[in-house]
């Protein structure tokens, strides 16, 4: 018998009305695509059939705001077509190496964040003695801080530890929410912290540009050049923000200056913390030992025959299995934590979209070298660089960052290869035009947050700095990471 208080309830939806015609209009593109649009040579048929899919799926991520199901009916519809079958879809797609990197690597962080490292290292960095009095080392040591933390863990979770230490840092100096100080450094915690980001390949946004760049080209990208490439890039966009701060923005940091309270907290590392964080430096350190020492050595050959997703596996069971008091000691309660199912779902559905682009069998590189190259045939390569770049810029600051480079990194190789571009260099100036989005709140996760804390960050503000800081980045990629690419990559 049912209940007075259930009689004339009914069910209840979240979704806007946009979104539904928004997700209809999605399923179409990617069914009817093919039924309306005619294969032109070198495209068969079958390729027509993969792009409806991927512009369905495109057009599901971008407008209609969603990641996890247009992700699930791309793999859907790919096992549905003569390319292969539903399961093979979900296998080359879920069962790819690097979704499977980055899932470990996500449980692993989850370790190191949960024994309270990050903020140990941002809040003893930014409380050494020589910072005060002194405005400027101390927005240096929270610009390193930021950088050490976006190294270390995830940029959504760095932000989360660096944003309300530099509140409190703020309100312990007299800053109100609103001044221009703290809101400069909020806005530079996310813009050079994001570009110390991309250093260690193994994030997910690298990940998912260089899983695509070897499923396109059957090579791997050098991880040595490539990080120092990236590491130099940081140090020239905390030059570039602390040159603005102090010459163009030009914020009152009289209070910080004139200040002369010790603000240093007695902080000391527990024996737990101490094991996690030399556990995190060895763990890295076996992950980049195959990529810079000599591969005759048996230590090298060892860990590429276990490979950076059994290294990672290996340190998260091993952990766990320790059963330390103070730690983590289940998978459910390393699960639990912070883990983007968003970007595996969107790397799985893009891993397996990359594989049918480059397929013999739909034609679609071709097609696309014999469309574009005649457009870039007259443009030199620097131009060629130029106009990705702002492409991935414009484009990254309306839409999710990842997903910006999980659409347009086969596009752009299949490109470059018609082009004869250096590859190398062109993804990682493409990763990093992608990289700081925070114009506009969709642009990514840690810009969001910007945006969204109205009390520190009023107004327009988000936005005006979120534009100065995509031009810094800009110019970071066009004149740093592009020359010196070319140079060693």
């Amino acid at each position: 018998m049912m209940s007075k208080n259930s009689v004339g309830a009914g069910l209840k939806f979240g979704c806007s009305p946009a979104y539904v015609i928004n997700s209809i209009i999605a399923l179409a593109i990617m069914i009817g695509f093919q039924y309306v649009v005619p294969a032109a040579d070198p495209l068969t048929p079958l390729g027509v059939e993969i792009l409806g899919i991927f512009l369905g799926t495109l057009y599901g991520w971008l407008v209609v705001g969603d990641v996890v199901w247009p992700s699930v009916a791309c793999l859907i519809f790919l096992g549905l077509s003569e390319y292969t079958t539903v399961t093979g879809a979900f296998a080359s797609g879920f069962g790819n190496n690097t979704v499977l990197l980055m899932l470990f690597f996500f449980l692993f962080t989850n370790i190191i964040n949960s024994a309270g490292i990050i903020e140990y290292v941002a809040q003893w960095i930014a409380t050494r003695k020589f910072a005060y009095g002194k405005p400027w080392v101390l927005s240096f040591l929270l610009m390193i801080a930021a950088i050490v933390s976006f190294f270390m863990v995830s940029a959504t979770a760095a932000c989360l530890v660096m944003i309300p230490l530099i509140k409190s840092i703020a309100l312990l100096y007299g800053f109100k929410p609103g001044d221009k100080w703290p809101m400069l450094m909020m806005g530079g915690l996310v813009y050079v912290g994001s570009t110390s980001y991309l250093i260690l390949p193994y994030k997910s946004l690298p990940l998912i540009v260089f899983a695509s760049y070897e499923s396109t080209t059957g090579q791997s990208i050098a991880y040595g050049p490539y990080m120092f490439v990236i590491f130099v890039s940081t140090v020239v966009a905390l030059a570039l923000f602390l040159l603005a701060c102090k010459f163009i923005f030009k914020p009152d940091v009289s209070k910080i200056a004139n200040c002369n309270i010790n603000f240093e907290k007695n902080m000391e590392l527990n024996a737990h913390q101490k094991f996690v964080f030399a556990y995190f430096i060895v763990v890295l350190a076996l992950l980049i030992i195959p990529n810079v020492l000599p591969a005759s050595l048996g230590l090298v050959k060892i860990l590429k025959s276990i490979g950076n997703t059994g290294i990672l596996a290996i340190a998260v069971v091993f952990y766990v299995a320790c059963q330390f008091q103070d730690g983590l000691t289940t998978m459910n309660q390393v699960f639990a934590k912070n883990i983007s199912w968003n970007i595996i779902f969107l790397l799985a559905a893009a891993m397996a979209i990359s594989g049918a682009f480059t397929a013999e069998t739909t034609g679609i590189s071709p097609w696309m070298s014999a469309v574009v190259t005649p457009i870039v045939a007259s443009k030199s390569p620097f131009v060629f660089i130029v106009l990705v770049c702002i492409i991935c810029c414009i484009l990254t600051n309306l839409a999710n960052n990842q997903a910006v480079c999980a659409i347009f990194t086969p596009i752009i190789l299949s490109i470059g290869m018609a082009f004869g571009a250096n590859l190398p260099t062109l993804v990682a100036c493409m990763m990093a035009a992608c990289n700081v989005g925070m114009i506009t709140p969709p642009a990514s996760a840690t810009g969001a947050l910007l945006h969204g804390d109205k009390e520190w960050v009023p107004g327009k503000s988000a936005y005006t700095y979120g534009l100065i800081y995509s031009l810094f980045n800009l110019f970071n990629a066009i004149f740093i990471i592009y020359p010196l690419g070319c140079l060693l990559m």
